[in-house]
């Protein structure tokens, strides 16, 4: 009587949806967080909390590199303060905001605008 595997695209869009936050995801999926924890477990290998994080600093990057504020983009992305976004940020990425979109720049040798302002900010 479970509920039928839900593609990854779909939990990446619930993930957005619930602003990274496994008892909202939970609340989406009309089921509790010990049933989502059970869900990931089996289908991820992993706690949901930890696979909304990932998916978090993923959109991170796209919002970084499109040129965003790191002040945006942690608000965007559900932080209540950037000191947290960073240091979180800096956990998977071993790197800062700012650091990363200098080496993405770096590493591509280009400089777009769009991603030379945020570093003259």
């Amino acid at each position: 009587m479970g509920q039928a595997p839900i593609p990854v695209q779909l939990w990446e869009e619930l993930a957005k949806a619930a602003r990274y936050r496994a008892h909202v995801l939970a609340g989406l999926r009309d089921i509790t967080t010990r049933q989502l924890r059970r869900q990931f477990q089996r289908n991820f290998k992993r706690p949901p909390q930890d696979w909304l994080n990932e998916r978090r600093i993923a959109a991170a990057e796209q919002l970084l590199l499109a040129g965003w504020l790191v002040k945006a983009v942690a608000f965007e992305l559900g932080f209540k303060q950037v000191s947290h976004f960073c240091r979180v940020f800096k956990e998977f990425k071993r790197m800062t905001p700012s650091e990363f979109v200098r080496t993405q720049i770096h590493s591509n040798h280009q400089c777009p605008e769009k991603i030379t302002n945020v570093l003259r900010r």
